[in-house]
């Protein structure tokens, strides 16, 4: 079949459609279709982060080249980036309220208050000591040493401790720096809609991670619940 070529194909010449999609984190995917000569389609191709000629926000993520009758490439370019003007205020969330193990004897009913609990280092190690030689309670034990020993006999040594974890994503245009890093292993409020930590239980931040592709920054923060007691001040400072 003969095909007419009308004008000069050397460059790139744009066709009709141009679609846009819009992500509800305020990033945005367009892509752009034109055809060249196949002898100039890698000239034409553009690179990697190459601005969007209509909306400079989006940059060249990757293109696919198809080969159409009469030696004309078909070159589509999908393009990524950030429109909206406050990404952050569009950030996507995830909070699961969990149960995680933990050794009975940190149960808060035997270690808080902090600096004077009720089952002491001293009390844990009678305990044990007790156990591993099959002997009774010791008399002069409180009935909570002594609850914690009936149960450690009977071969229990975790409980499960309620907590939480909320995840904030949220795209940017650019990769975060350390100031955001340098948060996580601190005490700190997660922001709004997270549920605030109930009475004597705070958050830590437990990670930030984020991925780049193309003009798209995803930013991704996650804060751990406490339980009772809250995290310990000397092992995690205030963010």
């Amino acid at each position: 079949m003969a095909t007419i070529k009308i004008g000069n194909v050397t460059g790139a010449i744009y066709q009709a459609e141009r679609p846009l999609h819009l992500n509800p984190d305020g990033s945005a995917q367009a892509s752009l279709t034109y055809k060249c000569a196949d002898t100039s389609a890698f000239a034409v191709i553009p690179a990697y982060l190459t601005n969007h000629p209509f909306i400079p926000a989006l940059k060249c993520y990757e293109s696919d080249l198809d080969q159409e009758h009469g030696g004309i490439i078909r070159i589509t370019s999908i393009y990524r980036g950030v429109i909206a003007t406050d990404p952050q205020s569009l950030a996507q969330h995830e909070y699961s309220r969990t149960l995680t193990e933990a050794p009975i004897e940190t149960n808060p009913a035997y270690y808080l208050p902090r600096d004077n609990p009720p089952v002491t280092a001293a009390d844990i190690n009678d305990i044990e000591l007790r156990l591993q030689n099959c002997q009774e309670a010791n008399p002069a034990w409180s009935e909570l040493v002594k609850g914690l020993w009936e149960k450690k006999r009977r071969g229990i040594e975790s409980f499960l401790k309620p907590g939480a974890i909320y995840k904030r994503t949220y795209a940017s245009d650019s990769i975060p720096g350390s100031g955001l890093l340098d948060k996580v292993g601190k005490r700190l409020a997660p922001p709004s809609p997270c549920p605030p930590a109930p009475i004597d239980q705070n958050y830590l931040v437990m990670g930030v991670s984020w991925t780049k592709q193309a003009g798209v920054v995803t930013i991704v923060e996650e804060y751990q619940l406490s339980g009772p007691g809250g995290w310990d001040p000397d092992l995690y400072p205030q963010g």
